[in-house]
C-alpha cells in the first residue's frame, strides 16, 4: 500500500509520524509539506527536522512550500500543478491523508495525484466540531468559485467535491483519524482512534534517535502562550498575575517554562523575562505533546483553548494537570468546546479555587 501524507503544521507532522510508525509502518509512505507553518524553524529543530525527512522512514518528501500560491512568483500555476502530476501522480498512491479538508490546495493536491477521496487526520480542537466556524453561504460560494477557477487555471482534473463550508465537512473524506474520537461533535463516515500504544510505538523511534530527551530538570510548569494580549482581551500584567496565582499554589521552587506562540509580541516576551525570576523561555517549535512525553518533572500545563491541553493524558507518562485560564481572564469559549475540554480532563481555573 502506498500512502501520501499531506502536512501543514507541526501538529500534523507529529500525527503523521505516529501513523507511519504504527498502523501504517509496513506501508510505503510519502510526505508532502504543503505550506508548512513556520517551516524555517523546522530546519533548526532536531525533532522537527527528523520527522519531516526521509531519515524517519518516508520513501520520499516533497516540498510544496508555496504551491498554487501568489507567493510563488517564478512559476505559473499550471507548471506548479505539472510538478505534482509528473513527480507524485506516477507513484500510483493508494491513500491520501490530509488534516484540513477546507484548504483549497490540500483538496486540489488530492485531485492532482489522481484521487477523488481522502482520509482525514485531526487538526486539533476544531476538527471535533465545526458549526460555530461554518462560513456564511455567500462566503462559501465565493471560495468555491475561487477554488474552481484555480483548479481550471492550473489544469487539474478530477470530480472530487470541493469543500468550502467548514472543516471536516467534505463527503470525500472516508475516515476521521483522531486522538479522542468519542468527543466528536459532527458527522463522520467512520472514526479511528490514535491510541496510546500507537503513540508509544512512534515515540520509541524518537528515543532511539536520542531526540526525545528530558529537558525540565526541576519541578516545572509549562505555559503554552496564545495571543490573547495581542488581541486586546486583557493586559500582559493581568495575564502575568494569573500565572503567579497558579505558581503560588505549587511552591517557590517550581520553574515556569514559557513556550511562545508565533503571534506573541516581542514586548510581551520581554515583560515576562523581566518580571518572572522563575521563568525560562522554551524555544522549541515541536508540538507540546512531545514535551509531555519526555519530561517526568512537568507538573502542570497551562493555556486557554488548546488541543494540547486535551491531549495531556494521551502523551504524559505521569499525572500532569491541564489548566485553562479562560475563566480567570474571562476569555469566551463556546459552550460545546468548554464541555469537550472538561470531558478531556481540562481544569478551568478561577478565582474561587
Amino acid at each position: 500500500m502506498k500512502n501520501l501524507f499531506v502536512v501543514n503544521t507541526p501538529y500534523h507532522l507529529m500525527t503523521c509520524f505516529i501513523l507511519t510508525h504504527s498502523i501504517y509502518k509496513s506501508d510505503e509512505n510519502y510526505l508532502v509539506l504543503m505550506h508548512p507553518h513556520g517551516y524555517d524553524k523546522w530546519q533548526t529543530n532536531k525533532i522537527m527536522k527528523y520527522m519531516s525527512s526521509k531519515d524517519c522512514g518516508y520513501k520520499d518528501v516533497f516540498l510544496l512550500l508555496n504551491w498554487l500560491s501568489s507567493k510563488n512568483k517564478t512559476e505559473s500555476y499550471r507548471k506548479q500543478a505539472n510538478y505534482v502530476k509528473e513527480n507524485i501522480k506516477p507513484l500510483n498512491i493508494d491513500k491520501v491523508f490530509i488534516g484540513v479538508d477546507i484548504s483549497p490546495v490540500n483538496q486540489l493536491l488530492v485531485m492532482a495525484v489522481g484521487k477523488n477521496e481522502f482520509y482525514r487526520f485531526e487538526d486539533g480542537v476544531y476538527s471535533y466540531i465545526n458549526e460555530n466556524r461554518r462560513r456564511k453561504k455567500s462566503h462559501a460560494l465565493f471560495h468555491k468559485v475561487k477554488t474552481y477557477l484555480l483548479k481550471w487555471i492550473s489544469g487539474i482534473h478530477g470530480e472530487m467535491y470541493i469543500n468550502t463550508e467548514a472543516e471536516g465537512e467534505s463527503p470525500a473524506g472516508k475516515l476521521d483519524i483522531m486522538y479522542q474520537p468519542w468527543l466528536l461533535q459532527r458527522k463522520s463516515p467512520a472514526t479511528k482512534e490514535i491510541t496510546v500504544e500507537m503513540i508509544n510505538q512512534a515515540m520509541q523511534d524518537l528515543k532511539s534517535q536520542q531526540l526525545l530527551n528530558e529537558v525540565f530538570k526541576e519541578n516545572s510548569v509549562l505555559y503554552l502562550s496564545q495571543p490573547m494580549v495581542e488581541k486586546g482581551l486583557f493586559t500582559v500584567e493581568e495575564e502575568a498575575n494569573c500565572l503567579r496565582k497558579i505558581l503560588s499554589t505549587l511552591g517557590e521552587n517550581v520553574i515556569l517554562y514559557y513556550k511562545p506562540h508565533p503571534n506573541d509580541s516581542k514586548e510581551k516576551l520581554e515583560y515576562y523575562k523581566k518580571n518572572f525570576k522563575q521563568l525560562k523561555n522554551y524555544e522549541g517549535v515541536e508540538p507540546a505533546e512531545l514535551i509531555f512525553k519526555s519530561n517526568l518533572k512537568l507538573k502542570t500545563v497551562i493555556s486557554y483553548q488548546s488541543s494540547a491541553l486535551m491531549n495531556v493524558d494521551k502523551f504524559a507518562k505521569t499525572n500532569i494537570k491541564a489548566v485553562s485560564l479562560a475563566d480567570l481572564l474571562k476569555v469566551e469559549i463556546h459552550p460545546v468546546y468548554r464541555n469537550m475540554m472538561k470531558k478531556a480532563g481540562v481544569i478551568f481555573y478561577n478565582k474561587k479555587k
